[in-house]
């Protein structure tokens, strides 16, 4: 955590209450430092200068948690903690964040709603670090990854990185361009993924540079072209690359790597990328599997 971020969240002020013969500070103005910070990092500008996010809901804070990912503390709204509106989710967060040493706050419902970006808040916002995640060379034995190029839709985003979580990817790539994943769409789409997951954010130059350094075949997926994916060998080191939901992948990308496609027989004109996604990484999880033996 930066010295600043520190400072900022130590300054939290308020009048203080007690929850389990422990204090926590009330946050009742505008003007408190937290607040501000929480506020800010709702914005990309915001996220890349204070390197934070927010991850909104208990089932998001309960997972943060629960992966023991680095949190700048955790915000409660105020009215959950009187006894008729008291979810069952409270305690056990509040413990889990004592063990873990994260600071807790309450604060006032009217602030909670501006802060929220959901249209009925949960009551309880993760503040949560944005990591720095370098990319090993060679790659890992058996390396799968996504490389995202141009995806604009944060809930396409946030699905991919949700099944990438669940088909057991570690890396997920992003160019410029593509959708923030760690913006609050993105991540409640993840449903937690993007807890669980090393997201690079580089020039698609380096990505790919990279790429052949550690003599990982990019498959691109293109509808336009290639072969069709089960006929792709995607047992070796694979990074699979999707790209804008109309346009597809930058030509840069294409001529990088080997094309491949989902046939539509069905007449449809395309598939929604995060179920791309899907069908790709479930067919290398197949490939490898009869690969090994499994």
């Amino acid at each position: 955590m930066s010295e600043k971020n520190r400072v900022q969240r130590d300054r939290a002020s308020g009048s203080c209450n007690l929850e389990g013969g422990r204090a926590i500070a009330v946050i009742t103005s505008r003007d408190n430092p937290l607040y501000k910070l929480y506020n800010s990092v709702k914005t990309n500008k915001g996220r890349r200068k204070h390197r934070l996010f927010l991850a909104e809901g208990p089932h998001l804070a309960v997972e943060a948690l629960t992966a023991s990912y680095p949190l700048h503390s955790l915000l409660v709204a105020e009215e959950k903690f009187s006894s008729p509106q008291r979810p069952p989710w409270l305690s056990p967060l509040l413990q889990e964040a004592e063990a873990k040493g994260i600071p807790v706050y309450r604060m006032a419902g009217d602030l909670f709603h501006r802060l929220a970006e959901t249209e009925t808040p949960q009551g309880v916002l993760a503040l949560a670090m944005l990591p720095e995640n370098g990319l090993a060379l060679p790659a890992p034995e058996g390396f799968l990854g996504l490389l995202l190029n141009g995806i604009r839709d944060p809930g396409n985003v946030g699905m991919i990185m949700r099944t990438a979580w669940a088909a057991g990817v570690k890396d997920l790539f992003f160019t410029p361009g593509t959708a923030d994943p760690y913006s609050g769409k993105a991540v409640r789409a993840s449903q937690g993924g993007v807890f669980h997951l090393r997201l690079h954010r580089r020039p698609l130059a380096e990505f790919l540079d990279w790429a052949q350094e550690a003599a990982v075949t990019c498959w691109v997926g293109d509808p336009r072209g290639g072969k069709d994916y089960y006929h792709a060998d995607f047992a070796r080191p694979a990074l699979i690359v999707l790209g804008h939901e109309t346009q597809g992948p930058e030509e840069a990308v294409r001529e990088s790597g080997e094309r491949v496609k989902i046939p539509l027989p069905g007449g449809a004109e395309s598939l929604n990328v995060a179920v791309s996604a899907g069908i790709l990484l479930y067919e290398a999880l197949r490939q490898r599997e009869n690969r090994t033996g499994g």
